[in-house]
């Protein structure tokens, strides 16, 4: 009012202006001591209400701590209680047991004179000898299910179905040799079944066996595996070493080219070739000296001049990096070139779990068989060889068990056990052993 009276310019009127701004200043100054002082006041109280609740929660677990005294207090009164109880129970009858025994009189007479034994009384030896064998055939039925709890390996077709989800091809059984006669009859064994005394090429020696027979049985379901057209390329593995994947894989080309069918036995064993030595071929040259360019087709692949449409290629010298051989553009133009000119091709390669050799040539193979050893195979590497050829789509056709001794298998006929000796039987008139010539 006074600065529209007399102006601004007015000494009253600027007089009022600093008053006022002096009041207003000590309002906005009263303002911010009372914020502060009321944020100091909560604050402190806030710090109080932390104590108050530390104070609280300490006060608490002391007064749960003293609830579980109590609690156990309790109880260990109420045994003491309990045991003061059963003391003074005890005490009281053995009072009572002594009053009465010093009561008691004895009424003990002598009946008749006791006599001295005619037989010792221990001793007793029926009884020990019935203890003794019962012992002993427990002993021995808990040995044999321990052994049978503890041997991991394969022994039958149900427990190889029972480790994977693979189908079982076939069995091949266990040849053993007794009859002098058939041992010089024998072309070649390789070193696994030198030992064990089977018969390698037991297609070749012995065409009327129960093995040849198996091998033949093999031989259907090779080519009853695929719809259409029977698979080209085989490639043979096993899980672990010394299985019999090769044995099987030159039983399974002689029965497919007695047959009639054109086949190649391609030995791809780098490592520990085989069929060399099992067909008793002497070849400088292979399938190494073949992919590294040092020799050709012609000069490594051998025909058989004793059994027709069969063709060996062996493995060669054992080359420093068998696995980037076999891994090469080179092998898989010629597994290609050979589809066109043989009508199965065998490839022998080395166990999976040892090497990645089999598992790199697998997807080139139209189907794919694993070869596990009955007795010797365990659980867990069939297990672990069906998975490492599945992950990298393997087509594997099954699983074929061999040396699988059919006389300890419970429950195995084929057409009757006597039936089944007289059908194999080679003793008869018609069927007298002829000598075989070797395979070259």
């Amino acid at each position: 009012m006074a600065t529209t009276q007399f102006g601004s310019g007015y000494p009253r009127v600027t007089e009022l202006n600093n008053q006022l701004k002096q009041v207003r200043a000590a309002i906005e100054a009263e303002k911010t001591k009372l914020q502060q002082k009321m944020r100091d006041d909560y604050l402190a109280a806030l710090q109080r209400e932390n104590l108050l609740d530390s104070a609280f929660n300490k006060q608490k677990q002391e007064a749960n701590k003293l609830n579980e005294s109590a609690i156990e207090y309790t109880v260990l009164k109420r045994d003491a209680e309990t045991n003061r109880q059963l003391y003074q129970d005890l005490l009281q009858r053995l009072k009572e047991a002594g009053v009465s025994a010093g009561l008691r009189s004895s009424n003990i007479r002598i009946v008749d004179i006791a006599r001295v034994p005619t037989q010792p009384i221990s001793p007793n030896v029926h009884r020990s000898l019935v203890l003794g064998f019962l012992l002993a055939l427990g002993l021995g039925v808990g040995l044999a299910l321990v052994r049978e709890t503890f041997d991991s390996t394969v022994r039958s077709m149900e427990e190889v179905r029972a480790v994977s989800t693979l189908p079982a091809l076939g069995t091949i059984p266990l040849q053993l040799v007794t009859d002098e006669r058939f041992r010089k009859r024998r072309l070649t064994i390789s070193p696994d079944g030198e030992r064990s005394g089977m018969l390698a090429l037991v297609t070749y020696e012995r065409p009327k066996s129960e093995a040849a027979e198996a091998y033949r049985a093999l031989r259907t379901s090779i080519l009853l595996s695929s719809f259409g057209a029977p698979p080209k390329v085989i490639l043979v593995t096993s899980a672990m070493p010394r299985e019999g994947k090769t044995t099987i894989s030159a039983n399974s080309a002689l029965v497919l080219a007695q047959r009639g069918s054109r086949v190649l036995l391609v030995d791809a064993d780098l490592r520990r070739p085989g069929v060399e030595k099992l067909f008793g071929v002497r070849a400088h040259g292979g399938l190494s000296t073949l992919i590294s360019g040092s020799s050709n087709v012609e000069e490594v692949i051998l025909p058989s001049s004793e059994v027709p449409n069969l063709w060996i290629l062996p493995a060669g010298p054992i080359p420093p990096q068998p696995t980037e051989l076999l891994g090469s553009t080179v092998m898989k133009d010629y597994i290609s070139r050979w589809r066109n000119e043989f009508d199965h091709i065998i490839i022998d390669t080395p166990p999976c779990l040892s090497v990645t050799d089999a598992v790199l040539l697998s997807p080139e193979a139209d189907r794919v068989i694993l070869v596990a050893r009955s007795g010797q195979t365990t659980r867990p590497a069939l297990r672990r060889a069906c998975d490492l050829l599945l992950q990298v789509n393997a087509r594997v056709m099954g699983i074929v068990l061999n040396a699988l001794n059919l006389h300890s298998v419970e429950g195995y006929y084929y057409y009757g056990t006597q039936y089944s000796n007289n059908y194999y039987s080679e003793e008869s008139p018609n069927n007298k052993p002829k000598a075989a010539s070797k395979i070259s």
